[in-house]
């Protein structure tokens, strides 16, 4: 007997395999991802314990047990498995189609001393929005300057079963970071980033920069005033920096979509971390950009579905934040 149709069989294979390995759509990457999962529940990783069928009237026994048994989606996916069928594996409680973006992780700056210890390797970014970011810290760092940042684990938050909602969902959509809390407005005369105001500001409140070389451009020397948190007086006090070089903030991340805040007073506690996000809010339409969509950007049906904010996907963008 010829060989040759086998032949052509195995090419034909290994060509669509290579297909599936080299390919990077979402389309494929769902293929690869049930693929993965059809050979990790339904292979032939354990051995069948029981004699393989001889006969018509053996399969139709097993075929009735599982249906006496009650179990029509394995007598289903047996049926399926003896016709060579891809039936098991593919329905949507199983998993969900792969996002088209997803979180990328950006390697962040870490100062020496106890706050750069509590400062994470990296920060999670909309895959999108991360290499502009990246630059910029790249930029931060030849200026002889640091820009720590933080934002929360890669994972979306469960529901509490409180009356609290759910927390903003913008660093869980990589669109929002902060500036590491632990790096700023502990010792203004050292840390890398500063909370404050330069003698030139004319408008009330504090604004962030960053420490940097003299010479960098866009930095300005000038009279600087720092924010520090006083934990005997329980409150942020004023101190006197100095003429000292500093690169705004907003001229640092001016390559990027992210947009830091000022305050316009001293924060209330050292909990209030309102001075400390980049926010990214480029292509949120407010009243049509819906929180659902957003999510389902990086995140797989089944997280948003377990996750905290899995009774607000209609949530549109108000400019703001996300309201129903």
């Amino acid at each position: 007997m010829s060989t040759q149709p086998d032949a052509a069989e195995d090419a034909l294979v290994l060509a669509l395999t290579e297909v599936i390995k080299g390919a990077t759509s979402p389309e494929i990457q769902q293929a690869q991802a049930l693929l993965l999962r059809r050979l990790a529940t339904q292979g032939d990783v354990i051995p069948s314990r029981i004699p393989a069928p001889l006969n018509i009237t053996e399969v139709g026994g097993y075929l009735n047990l599982l249906g006496t048994l009650g179990e029509q989606s394995m007598r289903r996916d047996m049926l399926g498995s003896t016709l060579g069928l891809a039936t098991g594996g593919l329905e949507p409680s199983v998993g969900s189609a792969v996002p088209p973006l997803r979180l990328t992780a950006v390697a962040t700056h870490r100062p020496g001393g106890a706050g750069g210890a509590e400062v994470p390797l990296s920060v999670g970014v909309r895959e999108d929005l991360a290499p502009p970011l990246v630059a910029a810290l790249v930029d931060v760092a030849a200026a002889g300057g640091l820009l720590p940042l933080w934002s929360p684990p890669a994972a979306l938050p469960a529901p509490s079963g409180g009356t609290a909602g759910p927390p903003d969902p913008l660093p869980y959509l990589g669109r929002q970071v902060w500036v590491a809390p632990t790096t700023a407005t502990v010792d203004p005369e050292n840390d890398p980033v500063v909370l404050g105001r330069a003698a030139s500001d004319a408008a009330p409140g504090y604004r962030l920069a960053i420490r940097v070389a003299d010479g960098t451009p866009g930095a300005t020397t000038e009279q600087w005033t720092g924010l520090a948190w006083d934990p005997i007086g329980l409150g942020f006090v004023e101190r006197d920096l100095g003429s000292v070089p500093m690169l705004a903030i907003e001229t640092a991340l001016a390559g990027t979509v992210f947009v830091a805040r000022r305050v316009p007073v001293a924060p209330a506690g050292r909990g209030d971390y309102a001075w400390a996000q980049l926010t990214a809010v480029a292509g949120l339409l407010p009243g049509a950009s819906r929180l659902g969509d957003e999510l389902a950007l990086v995140w797989s049906g089944e997280d948003i579905r377990s996750s905290a904010y899995a009774t607000m996907l209609d949530a549109t963008w108000d400019g703001i934040r996300f309201s129903l």
